[in-house]
């Protein structure tokens, strides 16, 4: 069973190509083979086909056909596949003649691409991408693989590529031929007709593709048509003019440009120069995502100069042949640049008998070539309102840089100095202050205050003056009390609040602001106390190292270099024994008080036999951010043997009990020390030297000693024992003499 498939070929798909061709309707009856028995599914009988699409131009010496298919799927088949093109030639005695004119028709190879095209051609290099290029699979995806956004991501990607592979064969016919998409017939003769079919290589049973035919093209030689279309323009900048027209079935474009120039200044005849292309290359005028698809093409024109100049537009169709230019439009731009502004950088009044002048000092680096002169203008709000005031009949030439105005009858203000063009454009400097007048400052402003938040962003406030007079305030800043202030506040500030934004990454502790306020006639108060903000900078201080050490028995002594960041405010010390869990602060300095970043640091720790100390610095900002302890610093200290001590014994014989009795004063010692004990030393009377009689716990005050003899004298000393091996100095030798 065969059906009959009714099909329009048009010159060009809508998206894909321009031209001027008309559409034809083409009848085609497929081959009987190319028909499916259609599966029993929900597509109600029918097999889908995909179409080729076919344009044809005529040259008379040759005949160019190009043609595409309607998707991604079928034309990535179809590069594999090929194509055939064949040649229907209507004789004149009305019969046909059908030869093959391209057996088979498939894009170059990779290496015959790099043959064939120079290098640095992009639009070639594009095209093998497209043909070539590695393409996302469903495991590639950013969805999960299978889902429907996973399909859509594989799908959105495929159709684009697919189109800017049409655009690439639109915009060059060699690459739509080097691309599988174009062939140009030679062995033609003018006048004649022909049909071109191309037929797809692809087998049915892989992908079932209707052939496209080109039906009856008379071999004449081609005429460019004229663009139809039309263009409008507008002003968008000073020196710019963009230039409009519809969207349309074209995809580049050539606009051209001449300059109109007045044979003289009485005459309305314009004299045209040469029309110029403005773009190198053919010109795509692109939809971006925020633009309406029915939204004009659009060319902008930049860095024009004023005058009167024309537009014309071609088109590149189909084939790359050019149109006729569309109708010209005529544009005027005019002057909209106004003169760079002058300088006005002094003020000198004088009060006469009669007058109050004024004489003004400005400089203008640039002098245009249109510029007519300088106009000195003043404003005062009170006298004013919203206006200013010329205060000279007429321009100052370009060429002065002062001039005296009589400001007679005129309050405290501000003037400015304005330029003016031939063409109207007005440019002005920053406006000064004018005093004339009160002399009588403001009060100066009181509760000036400030904070800061992490990001940098100062809030200064203070309380209103109340003077009827005051004009504004003037905040000024600096990152040194020391230094020159620069004023921050915009002319006229009349709120008691301002917000600043500083770095919070400077090497500095500070800001610094004062504040002022001003009157009409431009007296300015007595300046506030500096108002110094903390920099909230929480980047991490860099820790102490280590320079050299010195220590014996009694002394550690280190001396360490400290970092010189500005925000440094303290350097805590700590130490520790090998074996301690925890660190203890042993001093805190304050990096305010030390003269250079190195800095000397001395303990004297309790003894701890063979055992060592370790000493690291802990260095905080200002911001209490914190450097971490620095590199531990270690020393094996085993400090003196002998402790100074002081023990004053006294002793006394008991004649009734028989007994010696030895008493002393209490002694403190700290318990960081460790354990000790009293030790008694006696020299009897049959002894030589003095001997370690017994000892004597801590907490006792007194011994008593029943060796004694009648008549027999005895020596006895203290001393204090600790049971890490160290000994304090000896007591005062004390005699006892025993009674008969």
């Amino acid at each position: 069973m065969t059906r009959r498939y009714k099909t329009w070929i048009i010159a060009a798909a809508a998206l894909l190509w321009g031209g001027s061709a008309q559409a034809q309707e083409i009848v085609f009856e497929p081959d009987t083979a190319r028909v499916a028995v259609e599966p029993e599914d929900t597509t109600q009988g029918e097999v889908h086909w995909f179409r080729l699409h076919a344009v044809a131009r005529t040259y008379g010496d040759r005949v160019m056909v190009r043609w595409a298919p309607d998707e991604f799927v079928p034309w990535k088949y179809l590069n594999g596949y090929g194509y055939m093109v064949q040649r229907v030639t209507h004789r004149p005695d009305g019969s046909l003649q059908s030869d093959t004119i391209a057996p088979l028709v498939h894009p170059l190879t990779r290496k015959q691409f790099m043959e064939r095209f120079e290098a640095n051609d992009s639009l070639a290099g594009a095209a093998v991408q497209t043909i070539f290029g590695q393409m996302t699979n469903l495991n590639q995806t950013e969805h999960a693989p299978g889902t429907p956004g996973s399909i859509m991501e594989v799908y959105e990607e495929q159709q684009n590529v697919f189109g800017f592979a049409m655009l690439i064969a639109e915009m060059r016919p060699d690459l739509a031929e080097a691309m599988g998409l174009a062939y140009t017939d030679r062995d033609v003769r003018p006048g004649e007709q022909y049909d071109y079919i191309i037929r797809p290589l692809v087998p049915d049973s892989v992908l079932l593709v209707r052939p496209a035919i080109v039906y009856k093209i008379q071999n004449d030689a081609f005429k460019p048509v004229t663009f139809e279309t039309q263009l409008s323009d507008s002003l968008q900048a000073p020196s710019s003019i963009y230039l409009y027209w519809p969207r349309d079935n074209f995809t580049a474009y050539d606009i051209e440009r001449r300059r109109l120039g007045s044979i003289d200044e009485d005459s309305t005849e314009w004299r045209p120069s040469e029309w110029r292309a403005l773009n190198e290359r053919p010109f795509i005028s692109m939809l971006n995502p925020q633009m309406r698809e029915d939204a004009p093409n659009l060319y902008v024109d930049a860095g024009v100069k004023p005058g009167v100049y024309e537009y014309r537009v071609r088109a590149y169709d189909t084939f790359g042949d050019r149109t006729n230019p569309s109708a010209s439009v005529r544009i005027a731009l005019p002057d909209l640049v106004a003169p760079t502004a002058p300088w006005l950088w002094h003020i000198d009044v004088e009060h006469g008998d009669t007058a109050v002048t004024a004489k003004l000092f400005w400089r203008k680096d640039t002098l245009e070539a249109d510029l007519a002169g300088f106009l000195p203008v003043y404003y005062n709000e009170k006298l004013l309102a919203d206006r200013w005031l010329p205060l000279s009949s007429e321009l100052i030439p370009p060429t002065d840089t002062t001039c005296i105005v009589n400001v007679s009858g005129l309050g405290t203000g501000s003037v400015a100095i304005a330029a003016l063009d031939s063409a109207g454009n007005m440019t002005a400097s920053i406006p000064q202050t004018l005093r004339i007048g009160d002399v009588t400052p403001p009060h100066k402003p009181r509760n000036f205050r400030g904070m800061v938040n992490p990001q940098g962003i100062v809030t200064l406030m203070w309380s209103p003056v109340i003077d009827r007079d005051l004009y504004s305030y003037e905040v000024w800043f600096s990152n040194s009390p020391y230094h020159q202030f620069e004023k921050l506040s915009p002319p006229m500030m009349r709120d008691t609040i301002f917000q600043d934004t500083i770095s919070i990454r400077n090497n500095q502790r500070y800001v610094y602001y004062k504040l002022k306020a001003v009157d009409w006639s431009s007296n300015v108060s007595d300046e506030t106390d500096v108002l110094n903000i903390t920099v909230p900078n929480f980047d991490p201080p860099v820790p102490c190292r280590i320079d050299s050490v010195y220590h014996d028995d009694e002394v550690i002594r280190m001396w360490w270099i400290g970092s010189n960041e500005a925000t440094v405010k303290w350097h805590r010390v700590f130490r520790k024994l090998k074996n301690d869990d925890q660190w203890t602060l042993i001093k805190m300095i304050d990096a305010d008080t030390l003269l250079t970043a190195r800095f000397m640091v001395e303990d004297r720790p309790p003894l701890v036999q063979e055992q060592r100390y370790f000493y690291a610095i802990e260095t905080l900002s200002v911001m209490n951010s914190s450097s971490g302890l620095s590199m531990q610093q270690s020393f094996l200290h085993d400090g003196p043997r002998v402790v100074d001590i002081p023990i004053r014994l006294s002793g006394d014989y008991i004649k009734e009990s028989r007994q010696t009795r030895l008493v002393w004063e209490p002694v403190t010692i700290a318990p960081t020390e460790g354990p000790w004990h009293y030790c008694v030393w006696r020299k009897g009377p049959q002894d030589d030297d003095f001997e370690f009689l017994l000892s004597v716990d801590a907490g006792s005050q007194e011994f008593t000693d029943r060796l004694l003899r009648a008549g027999e004298t005895a020596q006895y000393y203290l001393s204090i024992r600790f049971d890490d091996g160290r000994s304090s100095q000896n007591s005062n030798v004390v005699t006892v003499k025993s009674e008969k």
